[in-house]
Protein backbone atom coordinates (compact mmCIF):
# COMPACT_ATOMS: atom_id res chain seq x y z
CA UNK A 1 0.00 0.00 0.00
CA UNK A 2 2.85 2.37 0.82
CA UNK A 3 4.36 1.64 -2.60
CA UNK A 4 1.05 2.48 -4.32
CA UNK A 5 0.75 5.73 -2.40
CA UNK A 6 4.34 6.70 -3.25
CA UNK A 7 3.77 5.99 -6.93
CA UNK A 8 0.54 8.01 -6.90
CA UNK A 9 2.41 10.90 -5.29
CA UNK A 10 5.17 10.78 -7.91
CA UNK A 11 2.56 10.55 -10.69
CA UNK A 12 0.78 13.61 -9.32
CA UNK A 13 4.06 15.55 -9.17
CA UNK A 14 4.92 14.56 -12.75
CA UNK A 15 1.43 15.48 -13.99
CA UNK A 16 1.63 18.85 -12.23
CA UNK A 17 5.03 19.58 -13.74
CA UNK A 18 3.78 18.63 -17.22
CA UNK A 19 0.72 20.84 -16.81
CA UNK A 20 2.84 23.82 -15.70
CA UNK A 21 5.17 23.30 -18.67
CA UNK A 22 2.13 23.35 -20.97
CA UNK A 23 0.80 26.59 -19.41
CA UNK A 24 4.18 28.29 -19.89
CA UNK A 25 4.99 26.96 -23.36
CA UNK A 26 1.81 26.86 -25.47
CA UNK A 27 0.65 30.31 -26.52
CA UNK A 28 -3.13 30.84 -26.42
CA UNK A 29 -5.04 33.26 -28.64
CA UNK A 30 -7.60 35.63 -27.08
CA UNK A 31 -9.81 37.84 -29.22
CA UNK A 32 -11.73 40.97 -28.20
CA UNK A 33 -13.97 43.36 -30.12
CA UNK A 34 -13.82 46.85 -28.65
CA UNK A 35 -15.98 49.88 -29.44
CA UNK A 36 -14.02 53.11 -29.85
CA UNK A 37 -14.42 56.59 -31.37
CA UNK A 38 -14.54 56.63 -35.18
CA UNK A 39 -10.91 57.86 -35.36
CA UNK A 40 -9.71 54.53 -33.88
CA UNK A 41 -12.19 52.18 -35.57
CA UNK A 42 -11.32 49.53 -38.12
CA UNK A 43 -8.02 48.41 -36.60
CA UNK A 44 -6.68 44.95 -35.86
CA UNK A 45 -4.18 45.13 -33.01
CA UNK A 46 -2.06 42.32 -31.63
CA UNK A 47 -1.11 42.64 -27.95
CA UNK A 48 1.81 40.92 -26.21
CA UNK A 49 3.02 41.59 -22.69
CA UNK A 50 5.33 40.18 -20.02
CA UNK A 51 7.49 38.10 -22.31
CA UNK A 52 10.24 37.93 -19.67
CA UNK A 53 12.70 36.33 -22.10
CA UNK A 54 10.48 33.22 -22.32
CA UNK A 55 12.58 30.71 -24.33
CA UNK A 56 9.42 28.98 -25.57
CA UNK A 57 8.38 32.19 -27.35
CA UNK A 58 11.53 34.11 -28.28
CA UNK A 59 12.54 33.35 -31.86
CA UNK A 60 10.05 30.50 -32.06
CA UNK A 61 9.39 30.22 -35.79
CA UNK A 62 5.97 28.65 -35.25
CA UNK A 63 4.85 31.53 -33.03
CA UNK A 64 6.20 34.10 -35.48
CA UNK A 65 4.29 32.35 -38.26
CA UNK A 66 1.14 32.37 -36.11
CA UNK A 67 1.47 36.11 -35.47
CA UNK A 68 2.19 36.80 -39.15
CA UNK A 69 -0.93 34.88 -40.16
CA UNK A 70 -3.03 37.25 -38.03
CA UNK A 71 -2.05 40.16 -40.34
CA UNK A 72 -2.28 42.80 -37.56
CA UNK A 73 -2.12 46.50 -38.37
CA UNK A 74 0.10 47.09 -35.33
CA UNK A 75 1.79 44.92 -32.70
CA UNK A 76 1.59 46.39 -29.19
CA UNK A 77 3.99 45.37 -26.42
CA UNK A 78 2.69 46.28 -22.96
CA UNK A 79 6.01 46.07 -21.12
CA UNK A 80 8.27 43.58 -19.32
CA UNK A 81 9.80 42.09 -22.41
CA UNK A 82 13.13 41.89 -20.56
CA UNK A 83 14.40 40.70 -17.20
CA UNK A 84 15.44 43.43 -14.78
CA UNK A 85 18.52 41.57 -13.65
CA UNK A 86 20.70 42.18 -16.67
CA UNK A 87 20.97 38.47 -17.43
CA UNK A 88 22.31 37.03 -20.70
CA UNK A 89 18.79 35.74 -21.48
CA UNK A 90 17.87 39.31 -22.34
CA UNK A 91 19.75 38.81 -25.59
CA UNK A 92 16.88 36.64 -26.85
CA UNK A 93 14.47 39.55 -26.76
CA UNK A 94 15.80 41.98 -29.39
CA UNK A 95 15.96 39.24 -32.03
CA UNK A 96 12.32 38.32 -31.38
CA UNK A 97 11.11 41.93 -31.40
CA UNK A 98 13.06 42.74 -34.55
CA UNK A 99 11.47 39.70 -36.21
CA UNK A 100 8.06 41.14 -35.31
CA UNK A 101 8.85 44.36 -37.19
CA UNK A 102 8.81 42.35 -40.43
CA UNK A 103 5.13 41.64 -39.76
CA UNK A 104 3.78 45.03 -38.64
CA UNK A 105 4.87 48.22 -36.84
CA UNK A 106 5.88 47.35 -33.27
CA UNK A 107 5.10 49.82 -30.47
CA UNK A 108 6.11 49.20 -26.86
CA UNK A 109 5.87 50.85 -23.48
CA UNK A 110 8.21 50.26 -20.56
CA UNK A 111 7.29 47.83 -17.81
CA UNK A 112 8.77 47.85 -14.34
CA UNK A 113 11.49 45.42 -15.45
CA UNK A 114 12.66 47.73 -18.22
CA UNK A 115 12.62 50.63 -15.77
CA UNK A 116 14.72 48.73 -13.22
CA UNK A 117 17.02 47.57 -16.01
CA UNK A 118 17.45 51.19 -17.03
CA UNK A 119 18.34 52.20 -13.46
CA UNK A 120 20.64 49.30 -12.55
CA UNK A 121 22.22 48.53 -15.93
CA UNK A 122 22.03 51.80 -17.88
CA UNK A 123 24.63 50.76 -20.44
CA UNK A 124 22.82 47.51 -21.21
CA UNK A 125 19.48 49.30 -21.41
CA UNK A 126 20.93 51.97 -23.72
CA UNK A 127 22.25 49.25 -26.01
CA UNK A 128 18.85 47.51 -26.12
CA UNK A 129 17.07 50.79 -26.80
CA UNK A 130 19.49 51.68 -29.61
CA UNK A 131 19.18 48.25 -31.23
CA UNK A 132 15.39 48.25 -31.08
CA UNK A 133 15.14 51.80 -32.40
CA UNK A 134 17.54 51.01 -35.24
CA UNK A 135 15.34 48.17 -36.46
CA UNK A 136 12.01 49.95 -36.05
CA UNK A 137 10.71 49.00 -32.60
CA UNK A 138 9.14 52.15 -31.13
CA UNK A 139 9.81 52.15 -27.38
CA UNK A 140 7.68 54.95 -25.92
CA UNK A 141 8.54 56.38 -22.51
CA UNK A 142 5.96 59.07 -21.79
CA UNK A 143 6.01 59.80 -25.50
CA UNK A 144 3.58 59.61 -28.40
CA UNK A 145 3.87 58.23 -31.90
CA UNK A 146 1.40 58.88 -34.73
CA UNK A 147 0.96 56.46 -37.62
CA UNK A 148 -1.25 56.55 -40.72
CA UNK A 149 -3.45 53.43 -40.58
CA UNK A 150 -6.23 52.87 -43.10
CA UNK A 151 -6.08 56.53 -44.03
CA UNK A 152 -6.42 57.75 -40.42
CA UNK A 153 -3.93 59.34 -38.07
CA UNK A 154 -3.73 57.09 -35.00
CA UNK A 155 -1.65 58.11 -31.99
CA UNK A 156 -0.04 55.71 -29.53
CA UNK A 157 1.23 56.81 -26.12
CA UNK A 158 3.46 54.84 -23.75
CA UNK A 159 3.01 55.70 -20.07
CA UNK A 160 5.85 54.93 -17.62
CA UNK A 161 4.64 55.43 -14.07
CA UNK A 162 7.13 55.88 -11.24
CA UNK A 163 8.57 52.64 -9.87
CA UNK A 164 7.22 53.45 -6.41
CA UNK A 165 3.76 52.45 -7.62
CA UNK A 166 5.06 48.94 -8.35
CA UNK A 167 6.64 48.56 -4.91
CA UNK A 168 3.46 49.23 -2.95
CA UNK A 169 2.46 46.02 -1.16
CA UNK A 170 -1.05 45.03 -0.13
CA UNK A 171 -2.47 48.42 -1.07
CA UNK A 172 -3.25 50.56 -4.06
CA UNK A 173 -2.82 54.29 -4.60
CA UNK A 174 -4.08 56.90 -7.03
CA UNK A 175 -1.68 58.38 -9.54
CA UNK A 176 -0.74 61.88 -8.49
CA UNK A 177 -1.31 64.93 -10.65
CA UNK A 178 2.47 65.24 -10.97
CA UNK A 179 2.65 61.69 -12.30
CA UNK A 180 -0.05 62.33 -14.87
CA UNK A 181 1.64 65.56 -15.93
CA UNK A 182 4.57 63.53 -17.29
CA UNK A 183 2.44 62.67 -20.31
CA UNK A 184 2.54 64.87 -23.39
CA UNK A 185 -0.67 66.40 -24.67
CA UNK A 186 -2.61 64.40 -27.22
CA UNK A 187 -6.05 64.05 -28.77
CA UNK A 188 -7.85 61.62 -26.48
CA UNK A 189 -10.30 60.31 -29.10
CA UNK A 190 -7.56 59.18 -31.47
CA UNK A 191 -5.01 57.87 -28.95
CA UNK A 192 -4.35 54.32 -27.74
CA UNK A 193 -2.59 54.20 -24.38
CA UNK A 194 0.01 51.56 -23.49
CA UNK A 195 0.36 51.40 -19.70
CA UNK A 196 2.02 48.35 -18.15
CA UNK A 197 0.33 48.47 -14.72
CA UNK A 198 -3.45 47.94 -15.06
CA UNK A 199 -4.46 48.92 -11.51
CA UNK A 200 -4.72 52.60 -12.43
CA UNK A 201 -7.55 52.29 -14.93
CA UNK A 202 -9.48 54.92 -12.92
CA UNK A 203 -6.94 57.43 -14.21
CA UNK A 204 -6.25 55.85 -17.60
CA UNK A 205 -9.93 55.90 -18.63
CA UNK A 206 -9.83 59.70 -18.65
CA UNK A 207 -6.82 59.70 -20.98
CA UNK A 208 -7.78 57.29 -23.76
CA UNK A 209 -10.76 55.25 -25.00
CA UNK A 210 -8.52 52.18 -25.37
CA UNK A 211 -5.82 51.12 -22.91
CA UNK A 212 -3.63 47.99 -23.04
CA UNK A 213 -1.79 46.57 -20.02
CA UNK A 214 -0.15 43.47 -18.58
CA UNK A 215 1.98 43.16 -15.41
CA UNK A 216 -0.17 40.86 -13.24
CA UNK A 217 0.38 37.67 -15.29
CA UNK A 218 -3.32 36.88 -15.27
CA UNK A 219 -3.38 36.84 -11.48
CA UNK A 220 -1.10 33.75 -11.41
CA UNK A 221 -4.06 31.41 -10.88
CA UNK A 222 -7.33 31.98 -12.73
CA UNK A 223 -10.17 30.46 -10.71
CA UNK A 224 -13.80 30.13 -11.89
CA UNK A 225 -16.08 32.93 -10.59
CA UNK A 226 -13.06 34.50 -8.84
CA UNK A 227 -10.64 35.42 -11.59
CA UNK A 228 -6.99 36.18 -10.99
CA UNK A 229 -5.85 35.43 -7.46
CA UNK A 230 -2.63 37.33 -6.88
CA UNK A 231 -0.81 40.39 -8.20
CA UNK A 232 2.88 41.25 -7.73
CA UNK A 233 1.64 43.70 -5.08
CA UNK A 234 0.26 40.74 -3.07
CA UNK A 235 -3.46 41.44 -3.36
CA UNK A 236 -6.21 40.24 -5.69
CA UNK A 237 -5.77 42.33 -8.84
CA UNK A 238 -8.84 44.37 -9.80
CA UNK A 239 -7.93 43.87 -13.47
CA UNK A 240 -6.17 40.54 -14.02
CA UNK A 241 -6.89 39.59 -17.62
CA UNK A 242 -9.49 40.24 -20.29
CA UNK A 243 -11.61 43.24 -21.21
CA UNK A 244 -12.88 45.89 -18.75
CA UNK A 245 -14.98 49.03 -19.31
CA UNK A 246 -15.23 52.28 -17.38
CA UNK A 247 -16.55 55.72 -18.31
CA UNK A 248 -16.63 54.94 -22.01
CA UNK A 249 -13.10 53.54 -22.09
CA UNK A 250 -11.92 49.95 -22.47
CA UNK A 251 -8.95 48.29 -20.79
CA UNK A 252 -7.53 45.10 -22.30
CA UNK A 253 -5.19 43.23 -19.94
CA UNK A 254 -3.01 40.43 -21.27
CA UNK A 255 -2.10 37.47 -19.06
CA UNK A 256 1.37 37.72 -20.55
CA UNK A 257 3.66 35.49 -22.57
CA UNK A 258 6.09 34.54 -19.82
CA UNK A 259 6.64 34.40 -16.07
CA UNK A 260 8.93 35.82 -13.46
CA UNK A 261 9.52 35.29 -9.73
CA UNK A 262 6.38 33.15 -9.25
CA UNK A 263 6.65 30.52 -12.03
CA UNK A 264 3.09 29.25 -11.59
CA UNK A 265 0.16 29.43 -14.00
CA UNK A 266 -3.09 27.67 -13.15
CA UNK A 267 -5.83 27.75 -15.83
CA UNK A 268 -3.80 30.70 -17.08
CA UNK A 269 -1.84 29.94 -20.23
CA UNK A 270 0.58 32.37 -21.80
CA UNK A 271 -1.21 34.28 -24.52
CA UNK A 272 -1.40 36.94 -27.17
CA UNK A 273 -4.50 39.08 -27.67
CA UNK A 274 -6.21 40.21 -30.86
CA UNK A 275 -8.16 43.46 -30.52
CA UNK A 276 -10.64 44.45 -33.23
CA UNK A 277 -11.86 48.05 -32.97
CA UNK A 278 -15.34 49.02 -34.17
CA UNK A 279 -17.21 52.38 -34.10
CA UNK A 280 -19.20 52.92 -30.93
CA UNK A 281 -22.53 53.22 -32.74
CA UNK A 282 -22.05 49.68 -34.14
CA UNK A 283 -21.49 48.09 -30.71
Amino acid sequence: MKSIGYKAFLTAIAAGAAYEAYEHAVLARRSYTVSVPEALAGLKLLLLSDLHCNPFVCNNKHILAKIEAEKPDVILLAGDMFSKYGKPENERVPFFLISLTKIAPVIACLGNHEQVLKQQFPDQYALFHARLSRFGVYLLENETLTLMLHGKKVTFCGFSIDLKYYFLKRKRAHLSAAELSKLPRFDTDRTILLAHHPDYFDEYCKLSPLVVSGHVHGGIMNLPFFGGVLSPQLYKPPYSHGCYKKEGATLVVSSGAGSHSIPVRFFNRIEYCIIHTIPREKE
